[in-house]
């Protein structure tokens, strides 16, 4: 009786595990447009290099992929947050697709981070009152 309480114990902890882990995949789908757009933001770039760019500024277990990032982009362009260019470079000949943040992804940045500071103000808020007790 008492293994089948452990076993049962156990599946609770990885349901819980995987949960915590959807709750971050989620967290990060929706933050990850905004933090995309500020990196673009900074100057143009093309797709390997703000996966570099990214990653070098990100804590661990918040890094992408090129996977990640494509539909991402995809989506910011079609949305006019971001537009984009072919630039032949010299590096081997081959043109590379340059991404720049738009007038209207500027705006968008600065609602989304002040959205963001609300949310964190918050969370703040909420943690003074009800955890730490």
């Amino acid at each position: 009786m008492y293994a089948i309480y452990l076993v049962l114990l156990g599946i609770k902890i990885i349901e819980r595990g995987i949960m915590a882990n959807q709750s971050i995949n989620q967290f990060k789908k929706g933050i990850l447009p905004m933090l995309i757009l500020q990196i673009i933001s900074d100057e143009k770039d093309y797709g390997y290099n703000i996966v570099n760019r990214f990653n070098a500024r990100c804590v661990a277990g918040m890094d992408i992929k090129e996977g990640t990032l494509y539909p991402i982009l995809h989506r910011l362009e079609e949305d006019g947050a971001i537009a984009s260019e072919w630039v032949m470079t010299s590096e081997n000949g081959k043109p590379k697709k340059f991404y720049k943040i738009t007038e209207e992804g500027k705006l968008l940045l600065e609602e989304q981070w002040n959205c963001w500071m609300q949310i964190e103000g918050m969370v703040r808020d909420f943690e003074k009152k009800h955890i730490s007790d």
